[in-house]
């Protein structure tokens, strides 16, 4: 197999710079495993590199083909601006957020699993259950819990025995 080569779109030296200065530990990997490709003196394979910086040698592979065909650019983590396309549109949202104001068809409060469902039945858009409770969270709602009543608690009638102005009428 021939030994696969790293494009001249930087010098080792730059290549080099590159990856002692960069922040990013994903893509400072990849400058790493460049550099040791191209080092003039002593450059390693992709399977000694990938060795080296902890990657697959097929990932470093397809890096370098990457680097060779587009440039430095390349290299950049694409993850961090690719956030995917949204299951619903504007619109969609805006009737999901008037229809979570009101009380979920099958009364009680809304959660993830009634947001989800009301989706699926309403837009067919098929979602899981977390993201019914993302979106309510993203929407601005919050959990809703009514709190819990102590097991021992007083009846309203001993209550009222111990309120400074009792009702009218009460006692």
């Amino acid at each position: 197999m021939e030994r696969l080569t790293v494009a001249g779109h930087l010098t080792p030296g730059e290549l080099y710079n590159h990856y002692r200065g960069c922040r990013d530990a994903r893509v400072k990997a990849r400058w790493h495993a460049l550099w040791l490709m191209a080092r003039p003196g002593e450059p390693m394979s992709a399977e000694q590199a990938a060795a080296t910086v902890g990657l697959s040698d097929v990932w470093v592979r397809k890096l370098v083909h990457r680097y060779n065909d587009r440039g430095p650019d390349s290299l950049a983590d694409g993850r961090k601006s690719n956030r995917g396309q949204p299951k619903l549109t504007p619109q969609q949202q805006a009737d999901l957020l008037e229809a979570l104001k009101a009380e979920p068809p099958d009364g009680g409060l809304w959660t993830g699993p009634k947001v989800a469902l009301y989706a699926r039945d309403r837009w067919g858009v098929t979602v899981c259950p977390q993201t019914g409770w993302e979106w309510l969270r993203n929407l601005g709602f919050t959990l809703r819990v009514p709190r819990p009543r102590h097991p021992r608690a007083a009846t309203p009638q001993e209550q009222r025995r111990w309120q400074r102005r009792p009702e009218a009428g009460g006692g």
